[in-house]
Formats: structure tokens, C-alpha cells, sequence
């Protein structure tokens, strides 16, 4: 059987936010609206936060992380 693992990456905003009980926590917020897209590799990622400065000013933090991974069998 032929297998193969796809991954798909998206781009997470990092916020600094205050919580009850708390002082402030990092925490990782989805680009919302059209931005919010899944890609297939991480330097597909980043060609996009580079084609796209006008969105990203919003969110000078970000990380792209692994969402999810498929085996294809």
C-alpha cells in the first residue's frame, strides 16, 4: 500500500491578552475573514505574509503552525 502524509500549515496572531485570575497570557488567535487560509507548506506561508503586508500590520506577532496532518492511503 502506498501512503503519504499532507500536512497543512496556518497562520496564528499572537495576542497579549488579560485574563480573569490571571495577569496576561499569550495566546494564539486565527486570522479572521479571507485571511484565514491553509496552506501547504510553511514557505507557502510565508510568500503569502510577504505578498500581503497591509493584513499582517494588524498582527506584527504571528507563528505558522502544522494544523493537521492527513495519510492518504
Amino acid at each position: 500500500m502506498n501512503t503519504r502524509l499532507l500536512t497543512k500549515f496556518r497562520i496564528f496572531k499572537l495576542t497579549h491578552e488579560r485574563t480573569p485570575g490571571h495577569d496576561t497570557v499569550w495566546s494564539f488567535k486565527p486570522l479572521v475573514g479571507e485571511e484565514n487560509h491553509e496552506f501547504d507548506s510553511e514557505a507557502a506561508a510565508h510568500e503569502w505574509v510577504a505578498d500581503n503586508p497591509e493584513i499582517m500590520i494588524r498582527c506584527r506577532e504571528f507563528i505558522i503552525v502544522p494544523v493537521y496532518h492527513l495519510v492518504l492511503a
